[in-house]
């Protein structure tokens, strides 16, 4: 559409105008072009919105299910060199190989131990091990697909809930995570994170218009990146010192 992206801008800025809550909709895929895809981010990127995507895809594109996000796994890298040229908390943080190998198996275990406990069709170590590497699920072992979604309709038919998720995975061995997901559960019941630009931080504490309070009065006014969260965008593995150059 012409003048379509000039359009979404305009939106955005009366949103921000109105002091309501301005999500930017980069969570839908609009080009297969990688310029267009970053023009499109940099002008909601570098000014700053309440969410510069309302939904950044942690797969790839192909295992999208939402029809794909302007930005998913495979830019990560790039996302966050982006943050750190342009001085821009972009809400990613640089991670180490190790580290995310290390929670993406205890992630698999904990859903081993879910299905183990809700008597759902059993997660074979070898489907924790490729999950564990696994880029996206062509990667991943075959399924038993129509199992899967019997068993998927059958928790809708028997109004199971997330409470039971909570307790196996404390019995499988997993209460930090048990922990988080009840969290969650209250989340939901309080109702707390439905209020205008909020988020959930740290143990369960929602940030929102209504607690923390838009205060912007003009340039220089507004929030800026510095302190600890700047470093620690800064802090790229692989970043070459130019001090130790040549």
């Amino acid at each position: 559409m012409p003048s379509g992206i000039r359009a979404v801008l305009a939106e955005n800025l009366i949103c921000s105008a109105l002091d309501l809550e301005c999500a930017s909709s980069n969570d839908q895929t609009f080009t297969h072009s990688d310029m267009r895809r970053t023009a499109r981010l940099l002008m909601q990127f570098l000014p700053g919105t309440d969410f510069i995507s309302s939904g950044y895809s942690a797969v790839p594109n192909y295992d999208n299910m939402f029809a794909g996000s302007n930005e998913d796994a495979e830019d990560f890298d790039d996302y966050n060199v982006i943050q750190r040229d342009l001085k821009v908390d972009g809400g990613l943080r640089p991670v180490r190989e190790e580290d995310v190998i290390a929670i993406r198996n205890k992630a698999a275990r904990a859903l081993q131990a879910v299905f183990a406990g809700m008597g759902l069709p059993p997660i074979t170590d070898e489907e924790v091990e490729a999950a564990t590497y696994a880029h996206g699920s062509k990667d991943m072992p075959e399924r038993n697909i129509v199992e899967d979604i019997k068993f998927a309709q059958e928790i809708i038919n028997k109004n199971r809930n997330g409470l039971e998720v909570v307790k196996a995975l404390a019995k499988g061995g997993f209460p930090d995570v048990a922990q988080d997901m009840l969290n969650i559960q209250k989340a939901k019941l309080t109702g707390d994170y439905l209020h205008t630009s909020a988020i959930i931080v740290g143990e369960g504490q929602v940030l929102s218009a209504v607690n923390d309070v838009n205060d912007y009065a003009g340039p220089a006014t507004g929030y800026r990146l510095q302190g600890e969260r700047w470093e620690e965008i800064k802090n790229i593995p692989g970043a070459l010192d130019p001090n130790e150059l040549g």
